[in-house]
């Protein structure tokens, strides 16, 4: 028993000892929130507020489909409270093998600590019947890039709200009243935005790839027209000589195009219809002054309507 109580007095001792060296007390010390993109770590912050400590894990101009699994990226989810991700397998390709490699328990699948973004998310082209590799790269649960439709964006603050909830239960009021105020704001933003977006309802773009889906389909343009013949897949020269002779047809003045798209076929079709690229600020902190998803958002809709 002796001895009993004095290992109990020793790891007693040990843990004053590290809180002192710390300088950090538990009810100072911040949730560890890794996303991997910078618009959930955007969110995130809104979210938790001087709460929290956020990183992504992504560029903002990188292709989220596609990663290097980093080291850096290995070392940050160790540490992590909370992982939030996308979901909808856009980070399928790369990243369970380093949620693994983490051996942090507290973000597998199923923890408290593990928030997919698109819960309760309205999908996008969900395909119906069989699906295979000829027809690209195609996502079995639909349409993932989400979080450029505003309202989307309030549901994936509230999966974040949850999870930091789950996690941190003392502080569910001020992670409540956070994401509160944060939907508000993007209710209001919304319609604020279709307001000054309507002269250009029922406008037709084209697209490279299928990113704009959702952003359309809040805002009322149309994008009828997508580069890539098959998701994933670069155009043969007999479908791009029909996407030309399809934007001429409808008189399709832009391509829209994210950051990460080879601009090698826009420029091709652009040259060939007097059609203008614009290279989209897809995400958080993708350019020089968008620094929130609201800014993200409306610079889009400035670029088409300066260009309809």
């Amino acid at each position: 028993m002796k001895h009993f109580k004095l290992r109990i007095l020793f790891a007693a001792l040990a843990f004053v000892s590290l809180t002192l060296q710390s300088g950090v007390s538990a009810e100072d010390r911040k949730l560890r929130v890794v996303t991997t993109t910078s618009d959930l770590a955007y969110l995130a912050r809104e979210v938790g507020k001087d709460r929290v400590q956020v990183e992504y894990l992504l560029p903002p101009t990188a292709d989220p489909h596609f990663s290097d699994a980093r080291p850096d990226f290995i070392v940050k989810l160790s540490r992590a409270d909370v992982l939030a991700i996308v979901g909808m397998d856009l980070e399928v390709g790369w990243l369970p093998p380093i949620v693994q490699q983490s051996r942090n328990p507290k973000i597998f699948v199923g923890a408290n600590g593990y928030c997919d973004a698109s819960v309760g998310i309205h999908v996008l082209e969900k395909p119906t019947g069989k699906v295979d590799r000829s027809m690209g790269d195609i996502h079995v649960f639909g349409n993932p890039h989400y979080w450029m439709d505003p309202l989307n964006a309030a549901i994936m603050a509230r999966n974040l709200r949850d999870a930091m909830i789950r996690v941190d239960p003392d502080h569910r009021q001020s992670y409540e009243k956070n994401y509160g105020a944060l939907f508000e704001r993007l209710r209001a933003f919304t319609k604020e935005q279709m307001n000054r977006f309507a002269p250009a309802k029922g406008m037709k773009v084209a697209v490279y790839h299928k990113e704009f889906s959702y952003l359309a389909h809040r805002f009322a343009f149309d994008p009828a027209i997508s580069i890539e013949e098959k998701p994933g897949v670069p155009p043969s020269a007999a479908y791009l000589k029909k996407v030309v002779e399809d934007m001429k047809r409808e008189k399709i003045k832009v391509i829209l195009i994210a950051p990460y798209n080879n601009p090698r076929y826009a420029n091709s079709v652009a040259e060939k219809t007097g059609a203008k690229v614009l290279v989209m600020p897809t995400s958080v902190g993708t350019i020089a002054g968008i620094d929130s998803h609201e800014a993200s958002i409306s610079r889009m809709l400035d670029l088409i309507l300066q260009n309809r």
